[in-house]
C-alpha cells in the first residue's frame, strides 16, 4: 500500500518567522516517536515570509494521524506551547492545498 501525500498550509504570527526557524532546528525526539507511531512518513516544511507551506506523507492521511495525536496524552506541552505562541491560525487561513500537478502521475 501506497502512502499520502498532502500539502497544508499555515500562517505566523508577524515577527514570528526567526523563531519559528529556531524552535524547528531540533524536533524533540518523542515527538518526532510518537507523530511516526501515528501514521508520519515525513513531514517537510518551507517558509515564505509568514506562510508555511508544509508536504506533508502518511499512511493513512493528514486528518488521521491527527486524530490520533490528539488521541494521546500531550507529548510535549512546553513545544506545543512554543508553536501555539508562533502560528497564527486564528483567521482561518490554516488549510489543506489541493493538489494541482504530480509529475509521477504524469
Amino acid at each position: 500500500m501506497g502512502t499520502v501525500v498532502e500539502g497544508y498550509r499555515t500562517r505566523l504570527r508577524a515577527g514570528a518567522a526567526a523563531e519559528y526557524l529556531r524552535v524547528h532546528s531540533r524536533i524533540p525526539e518523542e515527538l518526532h516517536a510518537a507523530l511516526s507511531a501515528c501514521g508520519l512518513v515525513r513531514w517537510r516544511i518551507w517558509v515564505d515570509g509568514e506562510t508555511l507551506f508544509h508536504v506533508i506523507e502518511t499512511r493513512d492521511g493528514r486528518d488521521r494521524m491527527v486524530e490520533r495525536m490528539e488521541s494521546r496524552e500531550p507529548v510535549d506541552p512546553a513545544w506545543d506551547a512554543a508553536i501555539a505562541a508562533l502560528v497564527d491560525d486564528a483567521d482561518g487561513s490554516s488549510s489543506t492545498l489541493p493538489p494541482v500537478w504530480d509529475s509521477l502521475l504524469g
